[in-house]
C-alpha cells in the first residue's frame, strides 16, 4: 500500500510503501522507484537509511542487522563496498 505523492500516475516526491509482509519504506520516489534519501525497515529488524537510485541501494548509507551488525559507508547495486566513497 502506497501513501504520498503522486505526478503523473507515478509516484513522485516523499512516499511510505508498505508490503504485505510488514516490510516499508518511507522517503523520496522518482518515476515510481525509490530514488533519493530513503529509509528501508524489513519485518526481521534489519533496516537500511542512505540514497537510492533506481530503486537500489546506491551512495552512501547505513544498513543495521538485527543481531547489531552495521555497515556503513557506500553502497553500489545493493552492495556494501566499503567505510569509504569511492573518488573519480
Amino acid at each position: 500500500m502506497y501513501e504520498g505523492k503522486y505526478e503523473n500516475d507515478k509516484k513522485n516526491g516523499m512516499g511510505m510503501f508498505t508490503w504485505e509482509s510488514g516490510n516499508f519504506y518511507r522517503g523520496c520516489y522518482k518515476d515510481d522507484e525509490r530514488h533519493g534519501y530513503g529509509e528501508m525497515y524489513w519485518k526481521d529488524g534489519s533496516c537500511y537509511k542512505g540514497e537510492w537510485s533506481h530503486g537500489i541501494q546506491n551512495g552512501v548509507g547505513k544498513m543495521e542487522f538485527p543481531d547489531g551488525r552495521v555497515k556503513e559507508g557506500f553502497f553500489e547495486n545493493n552492495t556494501f563496498k566499503g567505510p569509504q566513497v569511492p573518488t573519480p
